[in-house]
């Protein structure tokens, strides 16, 4: 079983330092790909402003880049 996509949700908005209104998103879970099957693991149930409707996304799952930020701590 592996894992393909991110369950995603919107769970309300924001405004960022432009002026801009942003959507605010929520990794809810992931779906899986076993054989011929499609599975769905929830690892959370979304709060968001004025209720959630039930709708979710998924995504590509993103490849994680080590910045190096962290590479110079001395422990």
């Amino acid at each position: 079983m592996r894992k393909i996509k991110n369950i995603v949700v919107i769970t309300g908005t924001y405004t960022n330092k432009d002026g801009q209104e942003k959507k605010r998103y929520q990794t809810i879970g992931s779906l899986f790909e076993d054989g011929e099957n499609f599975k769905i693991k929830l690892d959370t149930i979304p709060l968001s402003d004025g209720g959630w409707n039930g709708w979710a996304n998924c995504y590509d799952l993103e490849e994680k880049t080590n910045t190096g930020a962290r590479d110079d701590i001395p422990f």
